[in-house]
């Protein structure tokens, strides 16, 4: 079968590997779209310290065509999405609930072959089934809007709360539509204008800020004066780690999303003084299916956030151009 295979910083492949034998507990997927992810694009870039030759891909979708013998709740050319971290099932965190905290865990796309290919083998329990009225294509974003809803239902109640987005890339975009359909005031913040007017126009923002051009502490004054009851920092940079921080009223909680590509030095008597709750959010567990029902019941949009589509076959260019962050793209999707 046909496979994007990543071999070095910036080097791909578009070569045949052996199609996947599924086990008892799995089922086969032929591979319909796949999303690029920020974390693909730091493998691609070299950020990461994986084994190669590696197949990356862990936003996808696609049709059930083998069905391995345990399995009993699918049947072939079911159309489908699925989770990407497969744990061990065994350990405190799994038995606790928290089977993306599994140290055991290994994740497609990372550890295991991904879903840059013509076939994917799954564990049956990983996989869900798309509704009628959703594409191959939205099936593929149900991972990006799976960690925002994760990060969102952590926080709690959110009615009214006013809530600052760091970070207007896909999985800030979600977020604010699943904090808006929260009942939550939400203030996306970012350096590109062109992302804040997404936001605005379709009002999945309420107030957005370019902190690259106005004060964000000033702004924010007129509409939170003692700050944010929440900061979410979606970007993985010191700097925002530090802005989110800063702009957190007293006794105020700040969950960190972002993918941070190396360690970093923060203000830790923001913390202190401030009596802040910092909480870490990492993939997702349990938000699968609740995210499939807000799509379907069209509460997140998640068509406009697909900007640039690509066959399988121009998937190395796909990931070149990615890579680039340039011609105000949100999400690349490849088509197989």
């Amino acid at each position: 079968m046909k496979s994007i295979v990543y071999t070095g910083p910036k080097t791909l492949k578009y070569i045949n590997v052996p199609k996947p034998r599924i086990k008892a507990h799995e089922v086969l997927l032929k591979i319909k779209s796949v999303g690029i992810c920020g974390t693909d694009l730091h493998i691609y870039n070299g950020g990461m310290n994986l084994p190669t030759p590696l197949t990356m891909g862990h936003e996808f979708s696609g049709i059930v065509v083998e069905i391995g013998s345990q399995v009993q709740n699918f049947k072939i050319n079911d159309r489908v999405t699925g989770e990407h971290v497969v744990s061990c099932g065994k350990c405190y965190y799994c038995l606790s609930g928290k089977p993306n905290l599994c140290p055991n865990s290994k994740v497609i796309g990372l550890q295991l072959p991904g879903a840059l290919a013509e076939y994917l083998a799954i564990p049956a329990h990983l996989v869900y089934k798309l509704p009628a009225q959703l594409s191959f294509e939205e099936g593929a974003m149900i991972e990006p809007l799976s960690i925002a809803y994760y990060a969102a239902h952590k926080a709690g109640s959110l009615l009214d709360k006013k809530i600052v987005v760091i970070g207007q890339g896909p999985v800030g975009l979600l977020l604010d539509q699943v904090l808006q359909q929260s009942g939550a005031v939400v203030i996306g913040v970012d350096i590109a204008s062109w992302r804040l007017q997404i936001a605005k126009r379709k009002k999945w923002a309420n107030f957005v800020v370019n902190n690259q051009r106005q004060d964000l502490v000033q702004v924010l004054k007129k509409i939170a004066p003692w700050g944010a009851d929440i900061a979410f920092e979606v970007v993985g940079q010191a700097s925002t780690a530090e802005l989110a921080l800063e702009i957190t009223r007293r006794g105020g909680e700040v969950f960190t999303l972002g993918v941070f590509e190396t360690a970093s030095k923060i203000n830790l008597m923001n913390i202190v003084k401030k009596e802040l709750n910092v909480h870490g959010s990492w993939t997702c567990a349990f938000s699968f299916l609740p995210s499939i029902e807000l799509v379907a019941a069209k509460k997140i949009d998640l068509k406009s956030l697909i900007t640039h589509r690509y066959r399988a076959q121009d998937g190395i260019r796909a990931f070149r151009e990615a890579a680039a962050y340039q011609d105000k793209r949100i999400k690349t999707i490849i088509n197989f």
